[in-house]
């Protein structure tokens, strides 16, 4: 599952894979594999990387999760994949909402040539086996939606394009 995590002031996109020998965590262009063991005591941890062990400390809350690793403490807090596009300019912004991560589209709630206001649900895609709405970031007309239920697309292809609302 793809997920942006915020650490500090800055945002890292991660998607972990399961290979069935173990996990593989991809972070920008690298693909790191990896394991996350319970040790002795509440909340303690070793994750295995690139052949290190490294004990950790994590707690989790709705919101974030909180990492004490090497002495200092870490708050990661996770952002919608969709939310991310849309605020970092992919979707208002150029009028097109792109796929946040590779997958299917379950359903489409639109056509060509309609209104939508903002928020207004446009489809459903299915990545993973997670299921994610995508909403419209303002209100237009759609101009066009280039796959249809069933059909797979790549990770930034154009799922919906909108074009500014007629007067």
């Amino acid at each position: 599952m793809r997920r942006i995590l915020e650490i500090g002031n800055g945002e890292i996109p991660i998607w972990l894979a399961h290979t069935g020998k173990g996990y593989v965590v991809h972070v920008r262009d690298r693909a790191v594999p990896c394991a996350l063991t319970p040790s002795q005591g509440r909340g303690a941890y070793v994750l295995e990387l690139e052949g290190r062990s490294i004990p950790l400390r994590m707690a989790v809350s709705e919101t974030a999760t909180f990492i004490h690793l090497y002495g200092r403490a870490y708050e990661v807090g996770r952002i919608d994949p969709a939310d991310w596009l849309v605020e970092d300019g992919a979707g208002a912004g150029n009028d097109s909402i792109v796929a946040p991560m590779p997958g299917v589209v379950v359903s489409v709630a639109v056509g060509a040539g309609d209104r939508v206001e903002k928020g207004q649900m446009l489809l459903v895609i299915e990545s993973m086996k997670l299921e994610t709405s995508l909403s419209a970031p303002r209100g237009g007309v759609v101009a066009e939606l280039p796959f249809a239920p069933g059909q797979g697309f790549g990770l930034k292809s154009v799922l919906v394009r909108l074009a500014p609302k007629e007067e």
